[in-house]
């Protein structure tokens, strides 16, 4: 018998045992790479602080008696706003057609009033010694603007039977003013502060 046979043997072996290792390391599972850690999350977004109440509008009172005097916008006619006792009277006047008496209350520096039945309006609201707001008059509307007044500014009324005359005397010594008698308007006799009476608040 030849002397090979074993060595073959031994060789075939040794083969053998390396593809059995190559075998078990290639099932070995390899070491898992740690999976990342989680990214911190970000603190969520705080919602904005409500803002705070807008402060309420302070009313500014009237003086317990007051006149203001002015003109609507684009001196379209003269208006005189008188205040007493938490009562309003006012007279619109443009001295040539159009004209409209107002009686209403005066209350935390507003002015709400009404006349010819209830058709003409008048409102305003008072900011330091200035009366702002709205007029109506023939089915028209006007803004107006008007200051505090002394006399003899002021408004003036005289009635005289089916007669009544109005007068607006501004603060600068202008007099607006017109006359009616029942539908008929006329221009007003020249102004006469001792013979007229002055309206402060109320018609009488």
């Amino acid at each position: 018998m030849s002397r090979r046979g074993p060595y073959l043997t031994l060789l075939a072996v040794a083969v053998l045992g390396l593809v059995l290792l190559g075998v078990n390391l290639s099932g070995t599972p390899s070491s898992a790479t740690p999976a990342p850690a989680p990214a911190a999350q970000a603190p969520a977004a705080q919602a904005p602080a409500p803002a705070p109440p807008a402060p309420a509008a302070v009313s500014e009172p009237f003086p317990a008696e007051a006149k203001y005097t002015g003109y609507t916008e684009g001196n379209h006619a003269a208006i005189a706003v008188t205040v007493r006792g938490g009562k309003v009277a006012a007279y619109l006047c443009d001295g040539k057609a159009t004209e409209a008496w107002y009686q209403g209350s005066a209350t935390d520096g507003k002015v709400d009033a009404k006349g010819g039945g209830g058709a003409n309006t008048l409102n305003g609201t008072l900011a330091g010694s200035t009366l702002t707001g709205t007029v109506t008059a023939g089915g028209k509307s006007w803004t107006y603007s008007a200051a505090a007044a002394s006399a003899p500014a002021g408004l003036y009324r005289d009635k005289a039977g089916e007669r009544t005359t109005g007068w607006i005397k501004d603060k600068d010594g202008k007099v607006t003013g017109l006359s009616h008698r029942g539908t008929t308007i006329e221009p007003a006799a020249p102004l006469n502060p001792s013979a007229a009476q002055f309206v402060s608040g109320d018609l009488g």
